[in-house]
């Protein structure tokens, strides 16, 4: 099964628990059962031929920029107060936002991926600048910028939390190219580790 199948699943399931809920917004009543969906479509994916990524060239952080790339990292006590108050200013899930930050920096505010993108949302310069944000190194500034970004994508694929993650990874371009996720296998990792992640985070909280 192809993770790019979960797309209208996402958006009929996220547009059932808004109205259950008699939220418009739907991502954090559907958030956890999201998880769910997209992680097994992962592992039924294990049995079919890897598709290799071809996307934009935006990689993340390698170890040798992030020292923590690729591990299971905390935030540091002052970053979770910081991404709370940011993804509550944006109406994001804190959880999906701190899943974000991990995939892309590790919580690192100085990593720089070889593709040029920095900081904890891992911002390319175009986007950077697009965005105002003067100083992607800053940690309040890269993340407001990021989780408005980030909500810029959801209202553009109206609420499709899929569709949003793998254009902040593979970029909108590719998933109005292809109509659904497009068939990279690190946008297909990347949805999962950020969503593995957020999961694990929100039991913390």
């Amino acid at each position: 099964m192809d993770i790019s199948t979960l797309a209208p699943l996402v958006a009929a399931w996220a547009k059932m628990q808004a109205t259950a809920a008699g939220n418009t917004g739907g991502i954090k009543d559907s958030f956890n059962n999201l998880f769910y969906l997209v992680l097994l479509a992962e592992l039924e994916e294990g049995q079919s031929p890897a598709v290799e990524a071809t996307g934009t060239g935006r990689k993340p952080a390698t170890a040798a920029h992030n020292p923590r790339s690729g591990a299971r990292s905390l935030p540091e006590p002052g970053f979770k107060d910081l991404i709370s108050r940011v993804a509550a200013r944006y109406n994001l899930p804190a959880a999906l936002l701190q899943g974000v930050v991990e995939a892309e920096s590790g919580f690192n505010p100085r990593a720089v991926s070889p593709a040029g993108a920095m900081g904890l949302m891992q911002l390319m310069p175009a986007t950077a600048r697009a965005l105002g944000v003067t100083d992607p190194f800053n940690p309040e500034a890269n993340l407001d910028g990021g989780a408005r970004y980030l909500r810029q994508l959801l209202d553009r694929f109206q609420g499709d939390l899929a569709l949003a993650l793998a254009a902040y990874n593979a970029g909108p371009g590719a998933v109005k190219r292809y109509g659904h996720i497009p068939p990279y296998r690190e946008t297909r990792a990347y949805i999962q580790k950020v969503l593995a992640a957020a999961r694990r985070f929100e039991g913390l909280a």
